[in-house]
């Protein structure tokens, strides 16, 4: 698997998890005043989701650094062929 193909699957992954939180939301969840979440009632802890999205982005750019080096997060990228 290249990187490009890496950080794609990230992305999807992003969107999924924002899916998932849509889902918690919608099974039960509810926002506190204090702006947590309440899940009591859901099928999945919003903990679990709230986790896997931190640790998304850390892992986007890191495939980016690898990929290209520090100064290719502000380059233009190629066009494709």
């Amino acid at each position: 698997m290249n990187t490009n193909a890496f950080h794609n699957i990230l992305n999807i992954a992003g969107l999924v998890l924002g899916i998932v939180t849509f889902a918690l939301l919608y099974s039960g969840c509810t926002e506190l005043v204090t702006g947590g979440v309440e899940c009591s009632k859901s099928w999945l802890d919003a903990r679990v989701t709230a986790a896997l999205m931190m640790l998304i982005p850390p892992l986007k750019f890191a495939i980016n650094i690898f990929r290209d080096g520090l100064g290719g997060l502000f380059k233009p990228q190629p066009p494709v062929q």
